[in-house]
């Protein structure tokens, strides 16, 4: 494995590539991405550790399909026990998502499953690169993070060495990214300036959420909801505490 900057690429079964995402203004240990933990070797091990240390309680599967997910998830008890629990949703997707319709549908879905469902969130496909890094890329725009820190969560999941000095091959890497960003965008520049209102545009003209849907997304991440429901439970509890008296 090569550390220097003219070659940092190490293929993806070198490493367990499971990332909490914290760019922007997402909540702290909210959402994670990685690899397929259901697949690897011995890196299942690793992923499997990590995810249950982050108290993993959803997962967006965007590599398989729903009927092969149960065999697989068998040996992965975690896993397995979040399928049973319907806190696991399968929408493979491919590598192109802003310009295939399914895709767009998937994405809708995988979404609303944020919405619907209590995090920590999890969202991997096959090596946590390509799919899952258009998806995470999309939720940090939404979030408030700026072009270069969406590029570096990026390349986070190519390589255990990141600083500010890119390689060309670091750019080539980030192309993909950037051509499916642009897609999405279709076709405008993206900049740290637009990107956050490039992306709730895509949102709801593309994807077809509801405005409604976006301003819940964005407290699922920004950690709103805990704090409103820990309101809440405060507030009952008060409420009991008086009548008690």
């Amino acid at each position: 494995m090569k550390n220097n900057r003219s070659n940092i690429y190490i293929p993806d079964e070198e490493l367990p590539n499971f990332f909490e995402v914290k760019s922007g203004n997402m909540a702290a240990g909210t959402l994670y991405r990685s690899s397929s933990p259901l697949k690897g070797g011995d890196k299942k091990k690793i992923k499997g550790a990590l995810a249950i240390k982050a108290g993993i309680k959803s997962v967006i599967n965007l590599d398989d399909n729903s009927c092969v997910i149960e065999n697989l998830s068998k040996d992965v008890e975690w896993y397995h026990k979040l399928l049973i629990k319907g806190n696991v949703i399968c929408l493979p997707m491919t590598i192109s998502i802003p310009g295939v319709a399914s895709n767009k549908k998937k994405l809708k879905a995988a979404l609303q499953f944020i919405i619907a469902k209590e995090g920590p969130y999890l969202i991997h496909c096959f090596a946590g690169i390509d799919r899952t890094g258009f998806v995470i890329a999309l939720l940090e725009a939404l979030m408030g993070a700026s072009l270069k820190e969406i590029l570096k969560g990026y390349l986070s999941a190519f390589s255990l060495v990141y600083n500010d000095v890119f390689s060309i091959e670091d750019y080539r890497k980030m192309e993909n990214l950037l051509k499916q960003l642009k897609k999405a965008a279709h076709g405008k520049d993206i900049a740290t300036e637009n990107i956050q209102t490039i992306v709730k545009h895509y949102l709801l003209n593309d994807i077809g959420l509801s405005q409604d849907e976006v301003i819940q997304l964005e407290n699922k991440l920004n950690g709103a909801n805990s704090t409103v429901s820990g309101q809440k439970e405060f507030l009952c509890l008060a409420l009991h505490d008086i009548k008690m008296q």
